[in-house]
């Protein structure tokens, strides 16, 4: 189990009795979740929680955060989130949180950029990529590496970075290509052919430094009805969180809570029915 959990994506269940958006399953079923907030934490149990939600359809976005100095004592700024806003010549805030949003976004930690990404020529948080029937669909980015000392090992009492850093592009939680690029700060552009078989969300990640939002492609009108062991693994979160949880809920809203907690069961129920 404990190398499972090291594996990303993997199906370990967790102990649901700590910190973070233990409800998430909850809330993004019932539809009152916006996005996820990553780069805070240990990137694999927080990537493999959006990703098992991604698989079951949700438009779920992630977003960068830093809960400095609680959880996250280094640096403020360790998880960023960038909007893309196309030229302007003034950050309007109401446009940036109605780009945040619509995932026209992708999180770092500030020494990673992915300044280019499509699917398709479709950007994140804009369109959806349709396709007939099974196809290939072309992937481009531009990103650029900084050296980072948050990466660095120490090396004989000095630290050094990695030269190079792989750029995956990951389709419904699994690396389906990769190339690796100079960390030397400039500009790189990389491009990927993928086949895509069904309904899938298709985004670009380098770990554990960078995050693309998805761009859906959709096949033949389907719904991404990616994995059912990633519906059932959900479901399992809820029926784990309810036993953890459910004492410390006030009696008085404890049956509200059930209620919910149960309707999202069935909605992941659903789900994995109709997943192939």
């Amino acid at each position: 189990t404990d190398r499972a959990r090291k594996v990303l994506p993997n199906l370990v269940i967790p102990e649901m009795n700590g910190i973070g958006a233990q409800e998430i399953c909850v809330s993004t079923a019932l539809g009152v979740c916006d996005f996820i907030s990553a780069m805070d934490t240990e990137r694999v149990p927080e990537w493999n929680c959006w990703y098992h939600l991604l698989n079951c359809g949700f438009p779920l976005k992630v977003s960068g955060e830093t809960d400095f100095p609680c959880i996250s004592g280094g640096r403020v700024g360790q998880g960023r989130v960038y909007v893309q806003l196309g030229h302007v010549t003034a950050i309007d805030f109401a446009a940036w949180c109605k780009g945040l949003a619509e995932g026209r976004s992708y999180v770092s930690d500030g020494y990673a950029q992915a300044l280019n990404f499509t699917v398709g020529g479709k950007t994140p948080g804009t369109e959806d990529v349709v396709l007939k029937a099974p196809d290939t669909t072309t992937v481009k980015a531009t990103v650029a590496f900084a050296r980072s000392p948050v990466l660095g090992t120490s090396v004989g009492g000095r630290v050094r970075d990695a030269d190079t850093r792989s750029v995956e592009v990951v389709v419904n939680g699994e690396v389906l290509a990769a190339k690796v690029v100079p960390a030397d700060g400039k500009l790189h552009n990389i491009e990927f052919t993928i086949p895509v078989k069904k309904s899938s969300w298709v985004a670009l990640r380098c770990f554990p430094q960078l995050h693309t939002n998805p761009v859906n492609v959709l096949v033949g009108g389907k719904p991404i009805r990616a994995s059912k062991e990633s519906a059932l693994w959900c479901r399992g979160t809820i029926e784990q969180l309810w036993r953890v949880r459910q004492n410390n809920i006030a009696p008085g809203e404890r049956a509200a809570a059930k209620k919910a907690f149960d309707q999202a069961e069935e909605i992941y129920k659903k789900i994995a029915d109709e997943c192939k």
